[in-house]
């Protein structure tokens, strides 16, 4: 097995120390290649010229059943430059990453998936533009190389929730960032437990800035947002994010029920000049269209409303995101598992 290192320390005042977060489900296949990856990305030469003191890895295992945590903690034994927090059980994607950045304690803080669909190289590109200012550097597809399907939806989720969001939440920009120490700091502070992290990452603010990329075809294994998880995802994004969906259900419950309203006024009306119905069978018709339309606004708006209490009762309860059954390789300074 190569040599899995990273280079020593780099002797300069103004060097910065870097830590990358990496979830990872089930990914035994992808790992080998992305540690021998990080390792020629994040050589002695780049660390130099990107001013990087050290670099260092903190993977977290979200309750993987084929083997991965093993080939993780094998390689951090063998000198791989990691620490690994491995779940209990199956937390999701979210929880691993808030978890990968409370244990962070470095300077600066990148999240990238384990399935190299994220290149490590842009990573580098996200420290220059950290250098040049920005607070958070957040990564932006030109493509992807998926589905047409998948795409798709992507496309609309990313669009809906800019619309839905009452921040202003990058199009096409995903969980791949890199964070200064402070941003970090000013996210771990949020209370909530339910996290849109990539919403999070906007909200706090500061100085923020985007590097544009081309995501790969996934090489190893299979995704693992299935059309559920994502729908979930989405889901979730909106609703901690945003009350603007409750305010649309307001203005939609109102306006219908004056359109209903109208329209009774109006077919009454209609049918009195007319006169070829009974004024019976025309109240009777017009109390049928309100039925109608304002059960189908109804059903829309209990579905609305359960989104946001569903979540509201997950927020009462105040659960731990996450539970860690076992760490390999020394936390940061100061860092300690849950």
């Amino acid at each position: 097995m190569a040599e899995l290192d990273f280079p020593a320390a780099v002797e300069d005042e103004a060097a910065v120390a870097l830590e990358i977060v990496v979830p990872f489900y089930d990914e035994a296949a992808a790992l080998p290649a992305l540690f021998e990856r990080l390792r020629r990305v994040f050589d002695e030469a780049a660390c130099t010229a990107h001013g990087l003191s050290s670099v260092r890895i903190i993977l977290v295992d979200d309750g993987s059943k084929d083997g991965s945590a093993a080939i993780a903690a094998d390689a951090i034994r063998g000198g791989f430059p990691a620490t690994l927090y491995r779940f209990s059980r199956n937390f999701g994607h979210q929880a691993a990453v808030s978890a990968g950045l409370s244990y962070s304690g470095a300077a600066l803080v990148a999240v990238m998936d384990a399935d190299l669909q994220d290149p490590p190289e842009v990573v580098l590109e996200m420290v220059d533009a950290w250098r040049a200012g920005a607070d958070v550097v957040y990564a932006v597809r030109r493509n992807r190389k998926e589905g047409v399907a998948k795409r798709a939806a992507y496309h609309l989720f990313y669009r809906l929730y800019r619309f839905l969001s009452e921040v202003d939440v990058p199009v096409d920009s995903g969980d791949f960032a890199l964070l200064d120490r402070k941003v970090v700091d000013a996210m771990e502070s949020l209370p909530e437990q339910l996290r849109f992290l990539r919403g999070l990452r906007t909200w706090v603010g500061f100085r923020q800035t985007a590097v544009t990329y081309d995501r790969a075809a996934r090489a190893f294994g299979q995704s693992k947002y299935d059309w559920i998880r994502l729908y979930q995802l989405a889901t979730d994004g909106i609703a901690s994010m945003s009350v603007r969906p409750l305010r649309i259900v307001q203005f939609a419950l109102i306006s219908t029920a004056v359109l209903t309203l109208l329209m009774g006024m109006g077919l009454i009306a209609t049918g009195a000049l007319a006169g070829d119905l009974d004024p019976i069978d025309w109240w009777g018709l017009a109390i049928c269209l309100a039925v109608l339309g304002t059960s189908s606004v109804n059903l829309v708006c209990l579905y609305v409303l359960s989104a946001y209490i569903g979540r509201t009762y997950l927020e009462v309860k105040a659960r731990p995101g996450w539970i860690v059954q076992e760490v390999v390789g020394a936390p940061a300074p100061g860092k300690v598992a849950d």
